[in-house]
């Protein structure tokens, strides 16, 4: 099969583009009608238009939450407008900027053309479509929901990109603090100092402490500088591999959780991961076992998610989802005893849903106690910093003695 580049005109005279495989243009035409367009070109891409386009692939920008929202907004509004789903996805081709979504939503549309589901056609992007996203379309095709569960897709998406936003902006100025504390101290143990020591070496006179601890720092700064930064480099490397093994992935998730303040915040997000994704998938008609599955896999930190995959073995023997929770280390009673609530009424999806709610404002509210926190703090150890420096390098002043030296 050939690959078939076309222009064509939709039921309103809009002129749309994409591509197309198939035997002949012929082909190509009676698709293109099938699909309710009126073919306007239609031409074979030779051997050079290839080489741009892989190159294109290439160098095209990621998908991201903000685009997969938009994309998700934009499908709803068609379909709940009566457009036919492969008509609504070639409008949405024509509309996007991401020259990566472009071909992803180009292929889909070819597969659903091609008989494939909506679901189905996306699952095999599995980098910009999750299990989540699959499942909930899944059962929202089933139901003939289609246009509700785009909607809601498109609110979780939004709101999990204004969070990593707040999160990313709240980090934002601490973190450019830090950058310029160390560029100025560097710029003074390395340019300014080395020059005033210089002086001081000349006098032949014992030097106070803090100025000896300083000139100590500055040789080994200055020395020994690969030494410390390959020790560095080496450590990050170390944590990384880590990192990618299931012993080192646990342990480090567990001493995170364990850290004052961020370990808290940590697992507060976790816990409303575990309920916004629980929620959403049993409210779109998911059963829990598959549900439960999918969650295991949204969750990030270890300990949580062991946790979480301790209860489909429970709910399988008519325990519930709550029950294995109860001895949980990490998800505190008042959740547990919540979502019991919800298993004895018959609206666990609502009572995760508000779980999830009510964690991401504690979020919300502890990023921004935390960002608080962190500016004086970065500023007051700066402060000691540059004013310990500048101290020892005062010192030797005030205590030089006329009368040594020569």
């Amino acid at each position: 099969m050939a690959l078939f580049a076309y222009k064509a005109k939709d039921q309103s005279g809009q002129l749309i583009a994409g591509t197309l495989e198939a035997d002949s243009p012929a082909m190509v035409t009676n698709r293109l009608q099938t699909m309710g367009y009126y073919p306007v070109l239609i031409e074979s891409e030779s051997a050079r238009a290839k080489a741009p386009a892989a190159m294109a692939a290439m160098l095209g920008r990621k998908v991201g939450v903000n685009d997969i929202a938009t994309f998700n907004r934009q499908l709803a509004d068609l379909l709940s407008s009566g457009i036919p789903l492969v008509k609504a996805l070639g409008i949405i081709q024509n509309q996007t900027s991401n020259e990566s979504l472009i071909r992803i939503i180009t292929q889909i549309n070819q597969d659903v053309s091609g008989g494939d589901s909506l679901a189905a056609a996306m699952s095999k992007h599995p980098k910009v479509f999750s299990k989540l996203y699959t499942a909930m379309v899944k059962s929202g095709e089933a139901g003939g929901l289609l246009d509700q569960v785009l909607q809601r897709l498109a609110d979780f998406a939004e709101s999990e990109a204004e969070t990593r936003s707040k999160i990313k902006s709240a980090l934002a100025y601490p973190l450019i603090m830090v950058l310029a504390g160390i560029g100025s101290v560097t710029v003074l143990m390395t340019v300014v100092m080395p020059k005033i020591l210089k002086i001081y070496s000349e006098m032949h006179q014992t030097l106070p402490l803090p100025t000896q601890i300083l000139i100590s720092t500055t040789d080994i700064l200055r020395n020994y500088w690969y030494f410390i930064f390959g020790g560095i480099a080496l450590a990050v490397f170390g944590l990384w591999r880590a990192a990618h093994t299931p012993e080192g992935k646990l342990a480090i998730d567990t001493a995170m959780i364990k850290l004052p303040v961020f370990g808290d915040m940590i697992i507060k997000r976790e816990i409303a991961n575990f309920a916004r994704t629980l929620g959403s998938l049993l409210h779109n008609g998911v059963s829990i076992l598959p549900a439960l599955d999918i969650v295991h896999d949204v969750l990030v930190n270890r300990v949580v998610a062991d946790e979480v995959a301790t209860i489909p073995q429970n709910v399988t023997q008519g325990e519930g989802v709550a029950a294995p929770l109860k001895k949980s280390k990490v998800f505190p009673p008042v959740v547990v005893n919540m979502m019991a609530i919800g298993e004895e009424t018959g609206r666990l999806d609502d009572v995760l849903l508000k779980i999830a709610r009510s964690y991401e404002m504690e979020v919300d509210r502890a990023v921004k106690t935390l960002t608080g926190l962190i500016e004086p703090i970065i500023i007051l150890a700066m402060g000691i910093m540059v004013g310990f420096i500048v101290i020892s390098m005062l010192l030797p002043i005030f205590s030089i003695d006329p009368s040594a030296g020569g």
